[in-house]
């Protein structure tokens, strides 16, 4: 109660601009009375020029030919869904259809050590100590995005969050490589980047992932199109670009302001 949003009305209506990143935030703002002064702002996705270093790291992962390979990122928390991929990964295992799988997941804090050390479990219990490999340690964002862009796809398979929009899934989308998400509303801000998983479970996250490489075999003109275009608009969402478009704001803000 005491961390509702309503409590910063007041304080909120002495801003010149509000940003927020989705339209269901800004209908929160306006529902408080919120609205001459609130503006849609995307969230920023890293810069990064990948060149040929995806082709340099692959033999990192893959050491065959057409191997299966994806990756995830993020820290390393109960929610982010790490569990029920592991699963996902065991059960396309089991009928013969072997994917690789990298989780780049460092430990948000010692309270948390236990999510790593029940996912390390789970692997051994499910005998998939060769297809999935966890990477505790942080690393650097530059390395991150270098690593993801060696694999195939990066998958965010989230179960639930109260968040507005996802961090680490920009890291996935700087790459320019496909990325695929559970059907959350804290990936509907990059809903146009996106490939979505059919369901959150371990099920239905297999089917996807199935699905997913079955689709690259009938590739056509079309799919090459819809490629270019969302590099296109992921360019358009780097930092670097939008930091050109926030200065811009804030000169007409102290413009307007010097006017009144």
């Amino acid at each position: 109660p005491n961390k509702e949003l309503k409590l910063l009305a007041k304080s909120f209506q002495k801003c010149h601009r509000l940003l927020v990143h989705s339209i269901e935030d800004l209908n929160r703002l306006k529902n408080i009375g919120l609205v001459e002064n609130v503006s849609l702002f995307p969230h920023g996705i890293l810069d990064f020029s990948m060149e040929n270093t995806q082709y340099e790291l692959k033999n990192k992962f893959t050491n065959k030919k057409n191997k299966r390979c994806i990756a995830s990122y993020g820290f390393c928390l109960p929610n982010k869904g790490y569990f029920e991929l592991i699963k996902a990964i065991s059960i396309l295992n089991s009928k013969k259809f072997k994917v690789e799988l990298n989780i780049f997941s460092s430990i948000y804090n010692e309270n948390y050590y236990w999510v790593y050390n029940d996912l390390i479990k789970l692997v051994e219990k499910l005998n998939l100590t060769e297809l999935v490999k966890i990477n505790k340690n942080y690393l650097p964002d530059n390395e991150v995005l270098k690593l993801l862009s060696a694999h195939d796809f990066s998958i965010f398979p989230y179960q639930e969050s109260n968040e507005s929009s996802s961090a680490a899934v920009r890291h996935g989308l700087a790459t320019c490589r496909p990325v695929m998400v559970t059907p959350l509303q804290i990936f509907d801000d990059v809903s146009e980047f996106v490939e979505y998983l059919p369901g959150s479970t371990p099920d239905l996250i297999a089917k996807g992932i199935f699905d997913w490489y079955g689709s690259q075999t009938n590739n056509n003109n079309e799919e090459s199109k819809f490629i270019f275009k969302r590099s296109e608009n992921i360019y358009h969402r780097r930092f670097s670009n939008l930091g050109v478009r926030l200065t811009s704001m804030i000169k007409g803000l102290e413009v307007n302001n010097n006017q009144s």
